[in-house]
């Protein structure tokens, strides 16, 4: 106040003449209080401390965030930097009040401040938990009738009388009770393609706000979680959506392990399964990346630092993935290219080259003889069970999203890309604490890519399960294969538990 006046109005003489001692009045050089001037003592800004508010003030900031770092770095004149992070956002807020920039109902912090401007009124969108609440109660309602709506009689008949539409073109006429049974498949497959279907629409809706510049990327997604109505939400299923499509992924590829149901001739449709989860993960990796805020330095350092490692070409490679020597702007658009096109376009391919495989070799994996008649499903039962999965995973979704928000931090500033608390992202936390035990190409690289091609190679090293063994759980013929994917898999889970709780 002393400074900038008592309502913002900067330091006029006006202002000086009423709150300032004569001898204060004119102190336009430090110690100029003579034998009284404390160490340090302030002087007067030759051109006067500016304008707080009104028409004009604060010109060189756009947003909250810009005037909290001003002020947390420089504020007070003596000593500068002196005021606590609290302190400094409790200041930004009375300056927006003082020039009727508040939100209602907001508090200001590292996560929403650049999202706010200073020098326009913007209204915070209506509180989205009940709309996701009774979007919650139309599904779970929806599971209820669909779980209900007619006996199984009703259902044969409704059956014998429909005509299949596209989708149920996609599953084979009939499927085996046995093996179409929810504790057989775990409804890994359907659930997925829901999964990748929620990514595919939130991912688009998010694109009429992101800004895929180091700038405006970090200020365009605290703008979607904090101002779009309903942005918080589409942000949090986008991304917990992909959390768990990487569990329901290694879920699916464990269920078909342990089943042997990658026997020929499905051993190739179950290596595009284990590249689709290969691309999922690096579509979520170059998504966890387009945040650009102080939650990315792994990935922007150690994980893209990992192809430096690679001999002969790691320098090359790693210029292509960053744009350049350093990360900077390019960095941000190839992995943003990489994530809207290329990634995504090689998960709908996939995807689609998967269920064409999956409908081409007859279906789920039973035994091809035996199968006594009349113990089956029609399409029309299977796509119903489907349809309910995807009701039910998307209650579930739906309640998670509203209980914990998707994670948002502070904009990368300056150039400290490495802080000393640096997380990989939860998928990848079983590399950080390999590389903690030694060479970084041999354990961030090459001990990741055997992993891949040992499960590639399970179909064709190994002993497969016999045509009567399959359609059932651990069958006796692929129980090598069974025993190297578990033991791969606890031991991954081991290392992310770790890396976790550290």
């Amino acid at each position: 106040m002393s400074c900038h006046g008592d309502l913002g109005q900067g330091l006029t003489d006006e202002w000086r003449k009423t709150s300032f001692d004569p001898g204060y009045q004119d102190c336009w050089k430090s110690g100029c209080h003579g034998s009284d001037a404390p160490k340090n003592s302030f002087e007067i800004p030759a051109t006067g401390a500016p304008a707080l508010a009104g028409s004009g003030a604060l010109a060189r900031f756009s947003n909250s965030l810009e005037l909290y770092n001003h002020i947390q770095g420089k504020m007070p004149f003596s000593p500068a930097g002196s005021l606590s992070a609290e302190q400094a956002w409790a200041l930004t807020a009375t300056i927006l009040r003082m020039n009727n920039k508040q939100p209602g109902g907001l508090t200001l912090n590292e996560t929403n401040g650049a999202a706010i401007p200073l020098h326009r009124k913007v209204d915070l969108p209506e509180n989205e938990i009940p709309g996701a609440l009774i979007l919650t109660s139309i599904l779970l309602l929806s599971a209820v009738g669909l779980a209900f709506r007619t006996g199984p009689d009703q259902a044969k008949q409704a059956s014998q009388s429909a005509r299949p539409n596209f989708f149920h073109h996609l599953h084979p006429a009939r499927i085996p009770e046995a093996q179409a049974r929810f504790l057989y498949t775990l409804g890994a497959g359907g659930i997925a393609v829901f999964l990748s279907m929620i990514l595919l629409l939130t991912g688009l809706l998010e694109m009429y706000y992101y800004i895929p510049t180091p700038q405006g990327a970090p200020v365009s997604v605290q703008t979607i979680t904090t101002l779009v109505p309903f942005g918080n939400l589409v942000r949090n299923l986008h991304f917990w959506s992909a959390q768990f499509l990487v569990i329901v992924i290694t879920v699916h590829l464990l269920r078909v392990v342990l089943t042997g149901s990658y026997a020929p001739p499905r051993h190739f449709n179950y290596v595009i399964g284990l590249g689709l989860l290969v691309f999922i993960l690096l579509l979520n990796f170059t998504g966890y990346m387009l945040r650009w805020d102080e939650g990315i330095h792994w990935a922007l350092t150690v994980g893209t630092n990992l192809l430096k490692t690679i001999p002969w070409v790691g320098n090359g490679l790693y210029q292509f993935a960053i744009g350049g020597t350093s990360p900077g702007s390019a960095t941000l658009t190839r992995f943003y290219t990489w994530h809207i096109f290329g990634l995504t376009l090689g998960v709908v391919i996939l995807v689609a080259w998967h269920a064409f495989r999956v409908r081409r070799d007859g279906g789920i994996a039973a035994p091809s003889t035996g199968q006594p008649a009349g113990e089956s499903i029609t399409r029309f039962d299977l796509v119903k069970r489907e349809v309910l999965a995807m009701v039910v995973a998307g209650l579930v979704l739906l309640l998670f999203c509203v209980i914990f928000p998707a994670p948002i931090g502070a904009p990368i500033s300056g150039t400290n890309l490495m802080p000393g608390d640096s997380r990989a992202p939860w998928f990848f936390l079983w590399i950080q604490e390999l590389l903690k035990a030694g060479d970084p190409f041999f354990l961030g690289v090459v001990t990741p890519a055997l992993v891949v091609v040992v499960l590639a190679l399970l179909p064709t090293i190994f002993p497969n399960a016999k045509n009567h063994e399959l359609g059932c759980w651990l069958p006796a013929g692929n129980r090598v294969g069974q025993v190297i994917t578990v033991v791969i898999l606890l031991t991954i889970l081991f290392l992310t538990i770790k890396g976790s709780i550290r």
